[in-house]
């Protein structure tokens, strides 16, 4: 197994180093460029996107928790388990939706417009 690990590392550098080099050209597509980019305008691009992604993971933790909840076929393990995701999926939601209020009523008392 450790000769394996070895051997698989050469190819896995070989295929990931390289897409490395190209991940500069997603990052410009992201965030705000140009002379009128400021700290409060990247600190507001940042943020929206951070917590626009947590939804969307919260969202697809939902839809996999309810689809295990369906598949469990009456077993109680698997109906607790889907049951736990269930509710930190939508404790997730929560936290997010009071994030971006936070970050909204903060904004506005330091003079950064979030828009609507």
């Amino acid at each position: 197994m450790k000769s394996l690990k070895y051997s698989l590392t050469p190819i896995l550098f070989g295929l990931f180093l390289p897409s490395a080099v190209f991940a500069d050209g997603i990052i410009t597509g992201i965030l705000p460029e140009g002379p009128n980019t400021t700290i409060p305008i990247l600190i507001k691009t940042v943020l929206n996107f951070a917590i626009g992604f947590a939804v969307v993971v919260c969202v697809a933790i939902l839809i996999f928790a309810g689809y295990s909840y369906m598949t469990a076929n009456g077993d109680e393990d698997k109906i607790q388990k889907a049951t736990k995701s269930l509710t930190w999926a939508i404790i997730g939601l929560v936290v997010c939706f009071v994030a971006i209020l936070l970050v909204r009523f903060v904004g506005e008392k330091i003079g950064i417009d979030f828009g609507a």
